[in-house]
């Protein structure tokens, strides 16, 4: 094994100096740095190396890359190394607590194995290979333990092992692309988890703060995406999540603990009304078919009415129930978007309800269509007493 980088040994040290091994363009290698690469699902340090902006660090061999703008480095120079703590910082947070997440996922769902991992600057995720269902229940018992792991306190150390004693065991985190190496780099928290990693960490877990379970995500068949926020991120979610409740108790005008009932009677209340209002529009809409105008024809009656309802369904249903055998049939619903329906009785001859909605939107614009006892259209150009007048005049 013969990349071991020093932010292995020393991941909090965010100032240093080196020499320039290598200049290739905007890509400068050093003879040791402590800037991490993009690896492992942690994203590139940030900083500036010789003064200059360091805008990408990159893995490339044993080497570590680093990507500057314009400089003026070159190789000899001896160069100072400044990296950006707070997001260093937020990387080992978010290191760690992946650690702790994998562990509660053992404990949580059983059998598990690691399928993924990255960290954001306000979120991380990792995704498990598992079979169990994974339900709101056991998200917030992942999230517990996870909490409780953290006031624990519980001692983050690394070691170096034989990979193929890494590929044997079953209680080892293993990423399956590691590369074929002698060697490999384990991170253990004390008596929870053990995980190949090559990451930055933290020395213990109460540095890590807060874990908040975010959410999960079926990725495909047997894995899924547990996303969560650590650290500080964690806690201004708190805070809002918090703020927000406290503005819906003053708005019900109740307590956390009163909070169930107080749903719980409003729902009721809520589902009363509603039968309420089924009911008086079921009346309403009764009334209205009652005081159709009725024109008489040879062979059957047309009865038309104009209405004003947003439950459609329920006048559909009515209107069928409404219509005579003899009846032609025509409600006319203004309210919001104007649309019409048509009914048909059995022992009317020669005239279909489709064909006349047809007809409406051929010569009135809008569309629509259904049986021949039986249609509904809408979208047309003209108002209630146009279509009226057009539908009297047609059927004469």
């Amino acid at each position: 094994m013969t990349y071991h980088p020093p932010f292995w040994e020393e991941p909090k040290k965010m100032d240093f100096e080196s020499e320039v091994k290598k200049v290739e363009g905007n890509k400068i290698v050093l003879e040791m740095t402590y800037f991490h690469p993009e690896e492992g699902g942690q994203p590139p340090d940030k900083g500036t190396l010789g003064g200059y902006e360091v805008e990408d660090v990159q893995k490339k061999g044993d080497d570590i890359v680093h990507h500057l703008g314009e400089h003026d480095l070159e190789v000899g120079d001896v160069v100072k190394g400044k990296i950006d703590g707070d997001f260093r910082y937020t990387c080992m947070r978010g290191h760690t607590g992946a650690h702790i997440v994998y562990g509660a996922g053992r404990e949580v769902m059983g059998k598990v194995s690691y399928a993924g991992f990255d960290i954001g600057e306000k979120k991380a995720r990792i995704d498990f290979e598992t079979d169990t269902h994974i339900d709101k229940k056991k998200l917030l018992r992942l999230e517990e333990l996870c909490n409780k792991v953290i006031l624990e306190n519980r001692p983050v150390r690394w070691k170096i092992l034989d990979r193929e004693e890494i590929e044997k065991s079953e209680k080892i985190a293993f990423a399956k692309e590691i590369p074929e190496g002698e060697k490999v780099r384990m991170i253990e928290v004390e008596d929870w988890d053990r995980g190949v990693c090559s990451g930055t960490h933290l020395e213990n877990t109460l540095e890590v703060g807060r874990i908040r379970i975010e959410g999960k995500k079926k990725l495909q068949k047997g894995v899924t995406r547990i996303v969560f926020s650590f650290g500080e991120e964690a806690l201004k979610r708190d805070y809002r999540e918090e703020r927000s409740i406290l503005r819906a108790l003053e708005a019900l005008n109740t307590n956390k603990r009163d909070l169930p009932k107080k749903i719980r009677h409003l729902q009721e209340r809520s589902n009363e009304m509603e039968d309420k209002i089924e009911t008086l529009e079921s009346e309403k809409i009764e009334r209205e078919l009652e005081e159709f105008e009725r024109f008489g024809r040879e062979d059957f009656d047309l009865l038309m009415q104009t209405v004003s309802t947003e439950d459609t369904e329920m006048l559909s249903h009515k209107a069928k129930d409404e219509v005579g055998e003899d009846e032609v049939m025509v409600i006319i619903n203004e309210r919001e978007s104007l649309s019409v329906l048509v009914g048909v009785g059995d022992k009317v001859e020669n005239i279909s309800a489709n064909d006349l909605i047809q007809t409406m939107s051929h010569e009135l614009g809008g569309g629509g269509g259904g049986t021949s006892n039986f249609a509904q259209g809408g979208g047309f150009d003209e108002d209630a007493e146009k279509i009226k007048e057009f539908l009297i005049e047609l059927m004469e």
